[in-house]
Order: structure tokens, then C-alpha cells, then sequence
């Protein structure tokens, strides 16, 4: 999920066999493992791309959970079955220099006691072009969503978030190459109470590589981000903000199993005036995007992401000092079973001394019945708290228990 330049979407990754039509009905928030697979399938080696007529791919299924508490509150937790329908379809196409890719997933949740019904759609498209010096992609992440996931939308609430990310990669030479990347969010909720935290934000940055004889790269950055919130600052809204980036980088293999891009520099911030005080803010971090792909062997891969930068944040406060780190292991133990952990953890710090801080875990186990049946189960654990700058405190912990079935066409 793209947020101001602070995640990785270049990890040069395919996702293994435990990533199953039936995984996206796992215990995590329902589509997580979705963008999990999207997320690390966006960039893809460089080369001639592998020719392939039209192929598609339909899904559907049911999913059951139980969530010990639906409304992520510290006390009066309300817990709740929920089944959830599904159907996810997708369609791709590739000739040696060109190729296109659309997925979809749409989902319907259904409340046994609360009534808090609502509908979730999830969108990715790609297309690219390549040729012996340049390559040119663009990918849309479309989500209409209301789970939580981590930090920046850490309430359970509908919204709208739309990631377009465009990238331009070209050889100036045989040792030296350039990119230049974007990725432009859109932030919209369905509650008018949220209407202070949406926003639209940028980030676009510009890369000179250099090909080192020893087969990895070393690349340096610059890059700019700006955030822009459409609540006014009289009625709720924050003042906008913007900085740069400057980083030094890794790209390549460091043994042959393992697989790392890693950029590291400084970020600068600073935000509009406050109306109320007549006042700005300034501040610069160290900053970092990490995508780690380690397989550890045929059949078991681990995939660490990591990242520090600023994001908005909403509601009076124009950015967060974002710190974020995934674990995520895929394990085959058969082409029938398989099985996926997934860990995370977030901690930020607000322009206006906010703390917050959210963690996840999730085991789903995946069982291929048939040529057509797939069933899965899983258990996921996660929690959160808030504290202010007068020391007030806001926590969370979830429980959540998930069993589902899906055929395949």
C-alpha cells in the first residue's frame, strides 16, 4: 500500500504456492493476503517478459469468522460471527515486450448479532511495456475496503483508497541506468466524523543506477512527497504537508537464495501554517524502505519488508513519523497443504506528539481438496493503543478464528 514513498512496492518477488485462490479467505482481515500477494508481485526481474495467450481464472467461495471483538475497543468488546461470500476473478496477457493484468476481489459481510453489514471490492491492474533499453509500467491498487490495517487505518470504518503507480526505467549505458517512480493516493471514508483525515498524497522520485561487475546494483535517490488534506483547518482539517528524500541504495542478491533492496537517507518535512497559532512545522529522520526475499528452500520462502518515513495522519495533525516491519513466510509441504505466517508491527510519532502503536499476527493453513476445492483455516491475534501528549490512552486486542471453502474454475 503505497504512503508517501515509505513502502516498498520493488521487491522482486514471486509469491510461492501457499498463496492459494482460498488463502483470501484466511484469518487475517479478509483480502489481507491479497495485497500481500500483489504487493510483492508488482516489480518482476527485468527482461524479455514470458509470452502467454489469455488466461483467466474465476474463484468463489464462503468464508466463516469469529471476532472477539469487532469494533477494536478496550472495554464493552462486542464479538460476532461474520460469513462472508466472495468471488475473486482474474485475467492476464503477455507477448515478449508487452503484458496486462487485472484482478479482482469482491467480498460481503454478514453480521449475525450487529448491524454492521457491509460490502468490501479490491482492485489490481498492471500493464507494462519493455524493450532492450527502457520499460515503462503503471499499476492501480483500487481498494473499497473497511478492515483495518495497521497504523494509518487502524479503525474499522469503509473508506476508498486508490494507489496509481506509475515507474520508467531506461539504460544510459551499459554500467549506468535511471528510474523514475511515483505513487499517488487517494483517501476517502464513508463516515463524515473521518472526513478530517482525507487527503490526497504524492510522492515521485528519481534514481541514477549504477551496474556493478559483481552482478548488484548500488543506486542514489532523490525524490519529493506532498500531503494535501480537503477538510479546512477552521472545521477539523490539518495543515498540508511536504518534504524530500534522499537516499543510498542496494539492489541484488547477497548469496544466491537471497534476494535484497534496501535504501537508505534522510527525509525532511515540513507542514503549512497552523491557523490558530500562525505557526509551522520543520523536522528531518533518517528513513529507510527495506524488502528482504529469502528462500530458504524449494519449497519454503521468507519475505521481510521494513520501512520508516512520514505519512499523514488527520484530524488536526499533518504527518506521522511511520515505522513499519512485515514478516511473511510461506511454507508448501505438499502440493496439497500449505500453510502461511504472517507478523507485523507499527509505531509512529505524530507532529503533535501522538503515539501509536499496532501489531498482527496471523497462521493460516491451506488444504486443496480437489482440482476445484480448496478449504483453509486460520487464527489471527492483534492489537493497538494510542496515547496523546497528556498521557491518555487508547488500547485494543482482537482475537479472530476463520474456516473457509472456494472453488475454482
Amino acid at each position: 500500500m503505497g504512503k508517501l514513498g515509505v513502502v516498498g512496492l520493488t521487491l522482486a518477488a514471486v509469491v510461492v504456492a501457499a498463496l492459494l485462490p482460498s488463502r483470501e479467505a484466511g484469518a487475517q482481515d479478509f483480502g489481507q493476503s491479497w495485497i500481500d500477494r500483489i504487493t510483492h508481485e508488482l516489480e518482476q526481474e527485468r527482461g524479455p517478459l514470458q509470452p502467454k495467450p489469455v488466461t483467466y481464472n474465476v474463484d468463489t467461495g464462503v468464508n466463516y469468522a469469529f471476532d472477539n471483538n469487532i469494533f477494536l475497543t478496550k472495554t464493552d468488546k462486542k464479538s460476532d460471527s461474520i460469513i462472508i461470500p466472495f468471488v475473486q476473478a482474474s485475467i492476464a496477457y503477455a507477448e515478449p515486450r508487452f503484458d496486462l493484468e487485472a484482478r479482482l476481489l469482491a467480498d460481503y459481510k454478514f453480521y449475525a448479532k450487529e448491524d454492521a453489514d457491509d460490502d468490501e471490492e479490491r482492485v489490481f491492474l498492471r500493464a507494462r511495456q519493455t524493450s532492450s533499453r527502457w520499460n515503462f509500467e503503471i499499476s492501480e491498487i483500487f481498494q473499497n475496503v473497511s478492515d483495518p490495517a495497521g497504523l494509518l487505518f487502524i479503525d474499522r470504518v469503509s473508506r476508498v483508497v486508490s494507489n496509481t503507480i506509475p515507474k520508467v526505467a531506461f539504460d544510459i549505458g551499459r554500467s549506468w541506468a535511471a528510474e523514475v517512480g511515483a505513487n499517488i493516493q487517494i483517501v476517502r471514508f464513508e463516515d463524515k466524523a473521518f472526513n478530517p483525515q482525507e487527503n490526497n498524497n504524492f510522492s515521485v522520485d528519481f534514481s541514477v543506477i549504477y551496474r556493478t561487475p559483481w552482478a548488484f546494483d548500488v543506486l542514489g535517490q532523490f525524490g519529493y512527497f506532498n500531503i494535501n488534506y480537503l477538510e479546512d483547518q477552521v472545521t477539523g482539517g490539518a495543515p498540508d504537508a511536504f518534504g524530500y528524500y534522499y537516499r543510498l541504495g542496494y539492489r541484488g542478491h547477497v548469496v544466491e537464495r537471497l534476494y535484497l533492496e534496501a535504501l537508505v537517507g534522510y527525509t525532511t518535512v515540513e507542514t503549512d501554517f497552523f491557523v490558530a497559532t500562525g505557526n509551522d512545522l520543520k523536522e528531518g529522520t533518517l528513513s529507510a524502505i527495506v524488502n528482504l526475499r529469502y528462500e530458504l528452500t524449494e519449497r519454503m520462502n521468507l519475505f521481510v519488508d521494513a520501512s520508516r518515513g512520514y505519512a499523514f495522519q488527520g484530524f488536526g495533525d499533518p504527518y506521522q513519523l511511520l515505522n513499519q516491519v512485515t514478516v511473511y513466510l510461506s511454507m508448501e509441504f505438499t502440493e496439497q497443504f500449505t500453510m502461511a505466517l504472517r507478523a507485523q508491527y507499527d509505531k509512529s510519532d505524530s507532529a503533535l506528539n501522538v503515539k501509536r502503536s499496532y501489531y498482527g499476527a496471523g497462521l493460516t493453513g491451506t488444504y486443496k481438496i480437489t482440482s476445484h476445492f480448496i478449504a483453509d483455516a486460520g487464527v489471527t491475534i492483534r492489537g493497538g493503543k494510542t496515547e496523546d501528549a497528556f498521557g491518555n490512552e487508547l488500547k485494543f486486542t482482537d482475537f479472530i478464528l476463520s474456516a473457509g471453502i472456494a472453488y475454482s474454475w
